[in-house]
């Protein structure tokens, strides 16, 4: 067997389906395995997924992060020898005793070989390394360019503000109380060279509240940690000023299944357009990847290098006081590496799915945190709605 060859045999029985991985499971190799797993999960149904490590001669972060999201859906790992127990041990972040108990396994496993897709987007040909260009940094930029001046545009005379008032329907649904989202222009993401920018734009309506109420929570930013857990593990003031400030969150990124983290620096500023109106610019100053995250190991990598899962991010929010509350829009836009050709029709819909489903989760977050905010001074019946509209989390 040759340094970069991978051999992996799967062994169909009647209670349980193993299978035996022997060689380099990295990059490459790693995805045709995830593929063959997709392949197979028709008929692998109820039955224990038990994945033996022994013949493992190398592994890489991609195949680490593999093992690990079909640990975490319910797979069993196993080896025997003592190195291989402590490899997996690693992967599962729990001893592996010599032989392994067999349990019941969950049907949590059909969702995790469907997903297994997403932790192969950070793992093409290459690796999983993908380091930041000046190319695409320069596409970035030009194209942060053009959402700011899409912004501009929007206070200008006789522009529409708010994008809910671009649609008598989606205006109705978040006066509602729901929370809308969608693409921000027809192709989302948009491929620029070397990286994707993902640009989504949502809304919510927080009744019985006023502008105050939201620019007070929106600009707390040292309580960004208490707002939007379990994403934001941390967040400190670095400086205020009367029309903004700088700040650092520490985030943790675990919807891909590849929990990573990063160390980021923001930088923001607000607007006020008129009575009523408001709106705020923030944008990431330093990303950072913390490699190793959680583990006594862990480091920093420099900016631009890692994953590639978040290089940049940038977001446009705007507030209006109107019908009884307060509108609250976000534009949220982030820059990271392309999606491996081979894997685009599978994963982009996915990758999509992913990006509503935090946007509504972040906007429903700021509506709960701003319903905390002003919770007391509040009428019973804007209290219940309220309740109502961002209880779910």
């Amino acid at each position: 067997m040759t340094r970069n060859e991978l051999t992996f045999y799967i062994h169909d029985g009647i209670e349980s389906f193993r299978l035996e991985i022997k060689g380099h499971l990295c990059g490459e190799n790693a995805a045709n395995v995830a593929q063959a797993l997709r392949t197979a999960e028709s008929t692998i149904g109820d039955r224990l997924v038990i994945v033996e490590v022994d013949g493992l001669s190398g592994i890489d972060n991609c195949g680490r992060a593999l093992l690990r999201a079909w640990h975490d859906a319910g797979a069993r790992i196993i080896a025997k020898s003592a190195s291989a127990r402590m490899l997996a041990g690693s992967i599962a972040r729990e001893p592996i005793p010599p032989k392994a108990a067999v349990s019941k396994r969950t049907r949590l496993w059909c969702w995790a070989i469907r997903s297994i897709p997403l932790v192969m987007l950070f793992c093409p040909e290459q690796g999983i390394a993908a380091n930041l260009t000046p190319q695409t940094s320069a596409a970035w930029e030009r194209y942060i360019e053009s959402a700011t001046a899409r912004m501009e545009r929007r206070v200008s005379p006789g522009e529409t503000f708010l994008w809910v008032d671009e649609a008598p329907e989606r205006l109705a649904r978040v006066r509602a109380g729901e929370a809308v989202v969608s693409p921000a222009l027809p192709q989302n993401p948009k491929r620029v060279p070397g990286g994707l920018i993902h640009d989504w734009v949502g809304a919510v309506f927080v009744p019985g509240v006023e502008l105050a109420d939201v620019l007070d929570v929106v600009s707390d930013f040292a309580a960004y940690k208490n707002y939007y857990r379990p994403t934001v593990v941390d967040s400190k003031v670095i400086a205020n000023t009367d029309t903004g400030g700088r700040f650092s969150m520490l985030l943790l990124n675990q919807s891909l299944l590849l929990k990573t983290a990063f160390d980021t620096d923001y930088e923001s500023r607000y607007v006020r357009v008129g009575k009523g109106h408001a709106y705020s610019i923030s944008h990431t100053t330093r990303v950072q990847e913390i490699e190793d995250y959680g583990a006594p190991a862990q480091h920093l990598l420099q900016e631009g290098q890692g994953t590639g899962i978040i290089w940049r991010l940038f977001s446009i929010a705007r507030f209006l006081q109107r019908d009884g509350g307060v509108y609250i829009e976000l534009e949220a836009i982030g820059l990271s590496r392309d999606i491996p050709v081979s894997l685009r029709w599978l994963v982009e819909p996915i990758v999509g799915r992913v990006a509503r489903s935090s946007l509504v989760t972040a906007l429903q977050q700021t509506g709960k945190a701003v319903c905390s905010h002003v919770d007391d001074a509040l009428p019973a019946e804007d209290r219940r709605r309220l309740s109502v509209a961002f209880s779910k989390q």
